[in-house]
């Protein structure tokens, strides 16, 4: 089982990194994670803002364009002196807020992208520890709740509907599991250098 990427993908990102957080092992992982999910955003956004215009969402392709750009520059954030914490935040937040965009255009708690919501604690978890996670599921939360006051309000979009639909449901299901896949992987390796080290 693979959890790791192939060592000179590992050299690519390590030399983004700066030197100084190989101090703290805890850090490092976590600056290295950030890193393989900024290259897999920056894989990945194309591929979304294309279907998005496919399917005639050219304001939801816009929208996951920036708030991917925000997420894809997070690494070099760090080598700006930006602390670890800091840019696991700033990575999260525009992920957040993609979702709530996108909660709110799609369709509210209807949306298709709804789910997607779960990524926040998912990857605080995986780059923080349980304070950054519990925090990012109360946010998450607040903003469900948020949601469904707008849902009753009238204040959120329609729902996609006719072919594009299906297309949404299915590429956001089988992403998000790809996602979950990903994030559960790097824990795993985190774990495992956690074990190294003792």
């Amino acid at each position: 089982m693979i959890t790791h990427p192939p060592h000179d993908m590992a050299k690519l990102f390590d030399s983004i990194l700066p030197a100084s957080l190989r101090a703290d092992t805890r850090q490092w992982q976590a600056a290295r994670n950030l890193t393989v999910l900024a290259a897999v955003t920056a894989l990945s956004v194309p591929l979304l803002t294309t279907m998005y215009h496919l399917l005639g969402l050219d304001a939801v392709g816009m929208v996951v364009l920036t708030a991917g750009i925000v997420m894809m520059v997070t690494p070099f954030t760090l080598a700006a002196g930006l602390p670890v914490a800091a840019a696991r935040d700033l990575f999260i937040g525009a992920l957040f807020l993609l979702k709530v965009w996108m909660a709110v255009y799609l369709g509210g708690l209807a949306a298709p992208t709804t789910p997607w919501f779960v990524l926040c604690p998912a990857v605080a978890m995986l780059l923080g520890g349980l304070r950054p996670a519990l925090l990012w599921s109360a946010v998450v939360g607040v903003t469900l709740a948020l949601l469904f006051a707008a849902d009753r309000a009238g204040l959120t979009g329609a729902p996609p509907g006719g072919p594009a639909a299906g297309v949404l449901a299915l590429a956001s299901v089988i992403g998000l599991m790809a996602l979950v896949v990903l994030i559960l992987a790097l824990a795993t390796g985190a774990a495992a250098v956690e074990q190294r080290r003792k």
